[in-house]
């Protein structure tokens, strides 16, 4: 049987998930916008690194080949995906508040439709 202290253990809940949920915010939106240019960063860092084989009169594929085997080019690009990975955790974090929140509500007006039959 329900009682009032269900109801405040899930309210507290609620109130928890949407703290969170907010204060996450911030970095949910820094960490879209990683998710978003992360094609066009890793792009820009291939170019960067192909420009001086390029310069230097190589053709397009091999300036490529030379830069993906460059030290520096592997260190920034494995910096790149470190970034991602971080983004795609956070959000994953804030959309699993996100259910915990929506269960939250869902049972909290369950409850208060069954304190309503009791009555």
């Amino acid at each position: 049987m329900s009682d009032f202290s269900e109801i405040g253990v899930i309210q507290k809940k609620l109130m928890d998930s949407t703290n969170r949920i907010y204060s996450m915010s911030g970095s949910v939106g820094q960490a879209r916008q990683v998710r978003e240019y992360d094609s066009d960063r890793r792009k820009n860092l291939l170019a960067k690194h192909s420009r001086a084989s390029i310069n230097a009169g190589e053709s397009a594929a091999a300036s490529e080949a030379i830069a993906r085997a460059n030290p520096a080019y592997l260190a920034e690009f494995n910096a790149i995906a470190a970034q991602r990975e971080a983004a795609e955790r956070l959000i994953a974090n804030w959309e699993a508040m996100h259910v915990l929140y929506e269960a939250a509500r869902s049972m909290l007006s369950m409850k208060k439709e069954e304190l309503k039959t009791i009555e």
